[in-house]
């Protein structure tokens, strides 16, 4: 069984004052329970500490060795306070983060940067990858993930949502057939994903109305930057999240088709080990997160 630490403190203040009743008063604890405190303390030490007379208390050989101790582990024990004190207040130390290459790229990388500003004791790994990394096992402390979530041990918070849209260039436009429901799809080419489950099939919703549009690949790829600079360049319509869109369509580098037709709302989590206690770091990276996707959506 551990030493008591507030055994250890009394034992120390008795030593110094030389006094049971002085302790009692200083430090308002009723004497009974002080000297209850200090023979618990003797009894599992197995060692008389103090020698107690009417007029005064003096420790025993024994019981100066261990006074010496004594303000050593509790010198220890108030750094250890303050270290957790101070990481409560300010967080530090490594936290490692992975997402998605593109969704890392458009929306975390800025995100990282701001919070590596507001906590500059906290040194941030971003590591992007199409992977599905297990967190626990290769030293992560938060993933990002868009999609629905699997069977998992792993604590989330829901971040936001994302929806796709379709796009192509202006260029493209004016030279092509018009585009005036989803069915005109299938005369143009296209440009597509091709990590996704249906990749030539995509799945558009219009309130209740829903419309499966098999395509014709003109090109395809497995980062959604080629298939974007593709569109870009006139070569297809893309259908793609609109988070790595929105500069486009401000510079006119890329216009919306058939804005009404999306696809369904797809979730977006930050997933970490679970545990009982959350670290400083971590939960203050999230809140932050959150905070950020909120104040870009409100844009």
């Amino acid at each position: 069984m551990s030493l008591d630490i507030e055994g250890l403190y009394l034992y120390t203040q008795v030593v110094q004052t030389g006094s049971f009743a002085r302790v009692s008063t200083n430090l308002k604890i009723p004497k009974p329970t002080l000297s209850r405190k200090i023979q618990n303390l003797e009894s599992h030490l197995g060692v008389q500490l103090l020698v107690r007379t009417t007029r005064s208390v003096r420790p025993t050989e024994i019981g100066r060795e261990f006074y010496q101790r004594a303000l050593a582990v509790i010198a220890a024990s108030n750094d250890a306070q303050a270290l957790v004190d101070k990481t409560k207040r300010e967080p530090q130390g490594l936290l490692r983060v992975t997402a998605g290459v593109e969704y890392g790229m458009a929306v975390m990388s800025p995100i990282v940067n701001s919070f590596s500003k507001k906590y500059p004791a906290v040194n941030t790994e971003l590591d992007l990858t199409g992977r599905q990394v297990d967190l626990p096992n290769e030293g992560f402390d938060v993933a990002i993930r868009i999609g629905p979530l699997l069977d998992s041990s792993l604590s989330s918070r829901k971040l936001g949502s994302i929806t796709y849209g379709l796009y192509a260039s202006p260029t493209y436009l004016r030279g092509a057939k018009k585009i005036s429901v989803p069915e005109d799809l299938v005369r143009h080419p296209t440009l597509v994903f091709t990590r996704s489950r249906a990749a030539e099939t995509w799945s558009l919703f219009n309130g209740e109305q829903e419309i499966d549009i098999q395509t014709s690949a003109r090109i395809r790829a497995n980062n959604y930057w080629v298939l974007r600079k593709a569109a870009e360049n006139s070569l297809g319509i893309v259908f793609m999240p609109q988070f790595l869109v929105d500069d486009a369509l401000c510079s006119n580098l890329l216009q919306r088709i058939l804005p009404e037709w999306t696809s369904t709302e797809i979730p977006i989590h930050a997933l970490y080990p679970a545990q009982r206690y959350l670290s400083p770091k971590v939960r203050l990276f999230i809140d932050h997160v959150i905070q950020s996707i909120q104040l870009q959506e409100g844009e």
